[in-house]
């Protein structure tokens, strides 16, 4: 048998131990970077702020590393490096390291279906394997829009094994096994803990911390089960209130278990130290986890965001040069961390009292490595080749769009003389600069590229949505269809859900088609195609009414990212 991969040399581990807690490392920074990036951080450096703390390390060796602000605002408690933090989709990384750590020992094999490890998983007439589970392809409902749909706000101890009934329940995937990329839900990484459980025979939260976090000397980062016990040491999570003050923010609560992962600064700079080593015993491993993702047959995932290697990272660009980047916000806390390969650069940064603290990152990356840079911050788009366009052929890309399989809107419209993209409902779109053979760029602020292509389909005009040449997000073009009062009174009813065990009365009022569910509220439809709608809240943005005999409705199938067909029938005698 294979040791563990993960212990770390002695070494390397005192080196780690004795940086400083907080500041600069020795002759890492230069003093203009140094003054730069105080600059930078003075934004968040107020007792009044909430906590927000950062590492960077170059060539596997942190040079910075400091934290902001109060990890308890009402109490002015300071944040240090050793703060805790929720950091959502950033917890990801280990599942996969814990799966590939087991196969690594042969105790695992990826193409193996996932009911020889969890022989209870249901039989969807397909292979589902654990290549899939780590590829984003598996084709699972993803729990939280489930969580949605039922109304369930449990936060007790067990709500890991809550989303396992869920899937018990699932009647068919959302598609064939690899051969589709879905990066909604997370319900994957529940199935993937529960594989290490029982080939380890640990649980999952304490397989990781006896082979991953105890050995590296991560003393901060643990899985938490139980949402009951009260942490030590943990930034409290906040958000901006309209009237200027912050109030606390958990969210709708994590689900406890191997996506509730809490760690600090100082912890995750001790890990990317490690990773970067490439130490013995760890190196095959790293190579897997840079692997890219594919599909069965082949072609390697390469979507705008979510995962594309099965570290559970994006690969993208930052001026020029290859960056790996993940974000998570969960409530009142954010997390990223962002890293530079060719350099052997990365930043991460912890927050609790913001949407998005990756902006952070970035700027102190862009101090740090801003000799390495070959592009501009900003895309100069006055030294773009352009063509004119008439009005007349604006016209013919002005409208509305659909996609249909992510239920994601857009609108392309004209103004001061210039077409416009927005994929928010209401808000302000981005000006589109003509390239010429209905190729489009996206006039936005910074260094990435966004190209949009208007292709002429059997049904209508397609719009191909990239970034950095990314795979195509492809919305399709619709005139809303109009219905009158007495016509939207035919998808009024009961609507029941036996997965889920939960039900919708849907009803055409003044305002609309709309949606009520006790436990969730109301979601206001709009149409788009015929027999289909686009809701204002995720977990409904698009539902299909589905016919029957002399084309009755007897039923709306839900459409979106994460659940692709579950079914809600119309109950007998409703209306």
């Amino acid at each position: 048998m294979k040791t563990n991969y993960l212990v770390v040399p002695h070494l390397l581990l005192a080196c780690l131990l004795s940086l400083p807690l907080a500041g600069y490392a020795a002759n890492d920074i230069d003093p203009e970077s140094a003054q730069a990036i105080e600059k930078i951080l003075g934004e968040v450096n107020s007792p009044d702020k909430p906590a927000l703390a950062i590492v960077a390390l170059r060539n596997g060796k942190p040079i910075y590393e400091k934290a902001f602000g109060s990890a308890d605002l009402e109490h002015k408690i300071p944040a240090t490096v050793d703060t805790k933090f929720q950091v959502d989709k950033l917890a990801w990384e280990f599942v996969a390291i814990a799966t590939l750590m087991l196969e690594e020992q042969g105790k695992i094999q990826l193409d193996e279906d996932v009911r020889k490890y969890l022989p209870d998983m249901p039989d969807f007439g397909e292979k589902l394997t654990v290549r899939h589970l780590l590829s984003s392809t598996d084709g699972l409902h993803g729990y939280k829009v489930l969580k949605a749909l039922a109304g369930w706000e449990s936060r007790e101890p067990a709500q890991h094994k809550t989303i396992l009934q869920f899937i018990s329940s699932q009647k068919a995937l959302n598609f064939k096994p690899g051969k589709a990329y879905s990066p909604g839900g997370d319900t994957r990484f529940v199935v993937l803990a529960k594989i290490v459980e029982a080939v380890s025979g640990q649980a999952f939260d304490v397989y990781c911390r006896d082979r991953i976090f105890a050995p590296l000397g991560m003393s901060n980062t643990l899985f938490v089960y139980d949402d009951g016990v009260p942490l030590l040491n943990t930034a409290i999570p906040y958000r901006l209130g309209e009237n200027g003050t912050y109030k606390k923010d958990y969210g709708s609560g994590n689900v406890a278990g191997p996506t509730n992962l809490y760690t600090s600064v100082r912890d995750m700079g001790i890990w990317r130290a490690h990773v970067s080593s490439r130490a013995p015993g760890i190196q095959s491993l790293v190579e897997k986890l840079e692997s890219p993702i594919r599909l069965d047959g082949g072609a390697v995932v390469k979507d705008i965001s979510s995962v594309s290697i099965y570290g559970q990272q994006h690969v993208g660009q930052e001026r020029g040069i290859p960056k790996v980047y993940q974000v998570g916000t969960s409530g009142g806390y954010a997390s990223s961390i962002f890293r530079f390969p060719g350099q052997d650069f990365t930043v991460v940064t912890l927050s609790s009292g913001l949407a998005y603290s990756g902006g952070y990152g970035m700027r102190l990356a862009t101090v740090l490595l801003k000799d390495h840079f070959p592009q501009p911050s900003n895309i100069d788009y006055g030294k773009i080749a352009s063509v004119k366009l008439t009005a007349g052929q604006m016209q013919k890309y002005a409208g509305d769009y659909w996609n249909p399989v992510r239920a994601f809107s857009a609108k392309v419209y004209v103004k001061d003389g210039a077409l416009h993209f927005s994929r928010t409902e209401g808000a302000e779109g981005r000006e589109m600069l003509p390239l010429g053979g209905a190729v489009f760029q996206v006039k936005v602020e910074g260094d990435d590229t966004f190209i949009i292509k208007f292709v002429e389909t059997k049904s209508g005009l397609d719009l191909q949505y990239t970034m950095d040449g990314s795979d195509p997000i492809v919305y399709e073009s619709y005139k809303p269809t109009p219905y009158t009062k007495n016509e939207l009174a035919q998808f009024a009813g009961t609507f029941y859900s036996e997965e889920l065990n939960s039900s919708f009365v849907l009803d055409a009022g003044p305002g609309g088609l709309t949606a009520d569910n006790i436990r969730v509220g109301t979601v206001k439809f709009k149409p788009t195609n015929p027999d289909m709608f686009a809701g204002d809240k995720r977990f409904m943005a698009g539902i299909k009414f589905i016919r029957g005999k002399n084309r009755a409705i007897t039923g709306f199938q839900v459409a979106v990212d994460e659940v692709r067909n579950l079914v809600f029938r119309k109950l007998r005698g409703s209306y």
